[in-house]
């Protein structure tokens, strides 16, 4: 069985991020559903807050077939994207910091 690893700063941030990303696709879904005609700022928050790969994410909205292209799919691709950031980053840091702490 394996031990947990302890959260650490890196784990902390990459976990607020992705508690953030959550909370603004979660209320962007929220006035997609409810709001007859939104103006979704919150859609171009999680846009922000999701490059560089959102950014990629938008530019590929184009490839998709139309019958995907509801904006709820949009959110939920840009905060999955987040998600992966948010995944990646942490891994690599982890990376670093063992490689670092091998060679000391």
């Amino acid at each position: 069985m394996m031990k947990p690893r302890k959260l650490g700063p890196v784990g902390g941030l990459a976990l607020f991020y992705s508690a953030l990303v959550l909370a603004v696709g979660v209320y962007s879904i929220v006035v997609l559903l409810t709001v007859q005609n939104p103006i979704l700022l919150s859609g171009v928050a999680l846009l922000y807050l999701t490059l560089p790969l959102g950014w990629l994410v938008w530019h590929g909205w184009d490839l998709l077939p139309v019958e995907m292209t509801n904006p709820v799919v949009l959110v939920l691709l840009l905060v999955g994207t987040g998600w992966f950031q948010a995944w990646a980053v942490s891994c690599l840091v982890r990376k670093l910091v063992d490689q670092s702490g091998e060679s000391a």
